[in-house]
């Protein structure tokens, strides 16, 4: 696996070419999307938490409330939180290696997805703040949108293949899927899980702004 921390951004220019003009990403075809988690990965922190804390402050019993939506699974959870967030987005940090490399794979031609564990309903709100993403697949209510799961709706989802951005255990799974693997701001593990998959990877810190 390549460890590497660049600003995406400032090495194009250093080179007097355009982000568009960079070479593609591990030297795949720009056919192949380059898919986003999003917890851990493309913002810091985690969307659930966030949203129920949120909420906390507003409404200390819906502690109570999430032990009865929790019966009905995760996602079932997570939709319910959804719908009652105040999540303040400017308070949201992104880790901008990530951002940086989204934005340039998507000026070169190559389609960015984001495709996260978090509800819809609040990733569709992540997405809308970066025109840079194209299409969103999240938790819907009733079917939780991580590991095998994301695995299984990517690869039939991209068949010609993808790049995958993740963080975390969980997302070892949807990388054994990718044709290229990047970790971002990910425990020693993990990388080390990800590298004996033996694809083309880059590590990405966790530089946020």
């Amino acid at each position: 696996m390549t460890e590497l921390a660049i600003d995406i951004d400032s090495s194009d220019r250093a080179r007097g070419r355009p982000p568009g003009n960079a070479a593609p990403l591990f030297g795949l075809p720009r056919t192949m999307p380059l898919v986003l988690d999003l917890d851990g990965t493309l913002i810091r922190g985690d969307l659930l938490y966030k949203s129920f804390f949120s909420i906390l402050r507003r409404n200390p019993l819906v502690a109570v409330s999430c032990a009865g939506w929790l019966v009905r699974g995760r996602a079932a959870l997570k939709r319910q939180l959804a719908l009652r967030n105040h999540i303040d987005w400017s308070t949201i940090a992104f880790h901008q290696d990530v951002v940086a490399v989204a934005e340039r794979e998507k000026a070169a031609g190559r389609r960015v997805v984001l495709a996260t564990a978090a509800d819809a309903m609040l990733a569709s709100q992540v997405a809308a703040l970066f025109p840079c993403i194209d299409q969103v697949f999240a938790s819907d209510g009733e079917h939780n949108l991580k590991g095998s799961n994301k695995a299984d709706l990517l690869r039939r989802a991209f068949p010609q293949g993808f790049i995958y951005a993740g963080d975390s255990k969980s997302d070892l799974a949807v990388w054994a899927q990718a044709a290229g693997v990047m970790t971002v701001n990910a425990r020693a593990s993990v990388r080390n899980a990800a590298r004996a998959l033996g694809k083309p990877a880059l590590h990405l810190p966790g530089r946020v702004g």
